[in-house]
């Protein structure tokens, strides 16, 4: 359902919120990968890894573009980044942001059940379970909060 048509946030603002959003989906982490087995743990983002312990001993620290083999769990992120979009356009009301962002904290858990019960020979989760880090959602809330504050003050 469509907003009012002059909903849309002025230029300016809308780029700093689809700016910061980009920061939030692609930098900062959306999740602490838990692995059961020999593997190291550690902190995961769309575009970089930080294991708890060095998985090579001449490199330790932040490993990047290595989290291609879980796009399941950070694609839902970029259907949100998608809603930020039409929210800042006038096109996606608030609430339904939020959702989606909520949304996107849920499914690697939901994906990351199974992977806690079921573990191969060698005692690794088949599935990495995800703990969800929720700075999307928090982002979606913050960002409903203002479009209400900032139509209510308009009408």
């Amino acid at each position: 359902m469509k907003m009012k048509a002059d909903s849309s946030l002025k230029s300016p603002v809308r780029l700093i919120i689809i700016i910061l959003g980009i920061v939030i989906v692609f930098i900062l982490p959306y999740g602490y990968h838990v692995d059961l087995g020999p593997g190291p743990s550690g902190f995961m983002a769309i575009t970089w890894e930080l294991p708890e312990f060095p998985v090579y001993q001449d490199y330790s620290g932040i490993m990047l573009l290595t989290s291609l083999e879980y796009f399941i769990y950070y694609l839902y992120r970029l259907v949100v980044l998608y809603a930020i979009w039409k929210t800042s356009l006038g096109l996606m009301k608030p609430k339904r942001l939020v959702t989606h962002g909520l949304a996107s904290e849920l499914v690697p858990v939901l994906i990351s059940i199974p992977g806690s019960l079921f573990l191969n020979s060698e005692g690794e989760n088949y599935i990495p379970i995800m703990i969800p880090i929720p700075f999307l959602f928090l982002y979606c809330v913050f960002l409903a909060l203002y479009i209400t504050k900032y139509h209510l003050k308009e009408s």
